[in-house]
């Protein structure tokens, strides 16, 4: 009894700062803070160049970027069909990414260079909370950290990581912007948080930069061959690094592919690392595998359909041994 009349008073209280409260940004046309998304059934049977795949709080979240829509899916089956997955919201521009403490789900609004904020109410629903623009350009990925009790969201074209705290209750403020000026106008796709570092991932600059999590200097840099010019995200799993490319230096997305290593350097020489594309499930014609997005310890890794091709997505870990088991996949 007491945790609804908290729920309710919640509900309450954030609608009525919708209507009262002056918000330094506003929503995106069709939603500001406070709106409450229905949860309606996906209407489409595929999703369309979808980026990411994660599972957050016993639920089942993909972001079908092209169809501008979170889908999540609380029956704990990846493999449900699509159409049975429902809307988490609607009111995005091409978003990329999902990220949660628990409480508070961010998503980067990727071309409207916003970021949002939602949480769940006890009937089920979504709730926007807050919306931040002017979010560098092209804000691609968000991850939260634990560690630091911090959002980091990565904007694609400026070179800046801007990081979020939550302040009390369901609100969270920019805490700071960190800033890499030498990847400023170059596009640069995701990041990874490995340990004490961040693992920055870079097409426009061919390869992999290694920055210090709290300072932001840079550690070390990575050319990657051409075949992994593409690249799009590294995961730290197990013994190895796994890196996803959606195609070569020249824009050939034949060659995109997922290749593991035993270290970043690796990935500078053919010699040093070994392509395992088929063993995670992209073999279906031309899929370009995305972001890779670790759940305590399993790895959920997208792959976009090319001409024709659907979009799939599957799950994978390492045992001790370094081999790779496959989970299953997903639509």
């Amino acid at each position: 009894m007491k945790k609804m009349f908290r729920q309710t008073f919640f509900i309450i209280a954030v609608l009525a700062a919708a209507l009262f409260m002056p918000f330094q940004t506003k929503a995106a046309p069709g939603a500001v803070p406070g709106t409450i998304f229905p949860g309606y059934l996906n209407p489409e049977p595929e999703t369309l160049v979808s980026t990411q795949t994660t599972f957050i709080n016993g639920m089942f979240f993909t972001v079908d970027c092209y169809h501008d829509r979170i889908i999540y899916n609380d029956s704990c089956d990846p493999s449900l069909p699509l159409m049975q997955w429902k809307v988490m919201a609607d009111d995005l521009n091409k978003p990329h990414s999902i990220c949660s403490d628990g409480l508070i789900y961010m998503v980067v609004d990727t071309d409207n260079n916003r970021v949002v904020t939602y949480t769940r109410l006890i009937t089920g629903e979504f709730m926007e909370l807050q919306s931040f623009e002017g979010v560098g350009i092209r804000p691609h990925y968000c991850v939260y950290d634990a560690a630091t009790a911090s959002f980091y969201v990565w904007s694609s074209y400026t070179g800046e990581m801007y990081i979020y705290k939550r302040t009390s209750g369901f609100s969270v403020k920019l805490s700071s912007v960190k800033k890499l000026p030498i990847l400023y106008g170059i596009y640069t796709r995701s990041f990874t948080i490995d340990g004490n570092n961040i693992i920055l991932c870079s097409q426009g600059a061919g390869g992999l930069i290694v920055v210090n999590k709290r300072t932001f200097k840079i550690v070390a840099a990575y050319q990657v061959t051409d075949e992994l010019g593409g690249v799009v995200q590294v995961a730290h799993v197990g013994n190895h690094y796994y890196l996803t490319t959606s195609s070569d230096r020249f824009g050939n997305q034949n060659m995109a592919k997922t290749v593991r290593s035993d270290s970043l350097a690796g990935f500078t020489n053919s010699a040093f690392y070994t392509d395992v594309t088929a063993e995670l499930g992209g073999v279906s014609g031309i899929q370009v595998p995305y972001y890779m997005t670790d759940v305590n310890g399993i790895y959920f890794v997208r792959f976009m359909g090319v001409g024709g091709y659907p979009d799939c997505g599957s799950w994978f870990t390492e045992d001790m041994f370094g081999n790779i088991i496959l989970g299953g996949k997903t639509y």
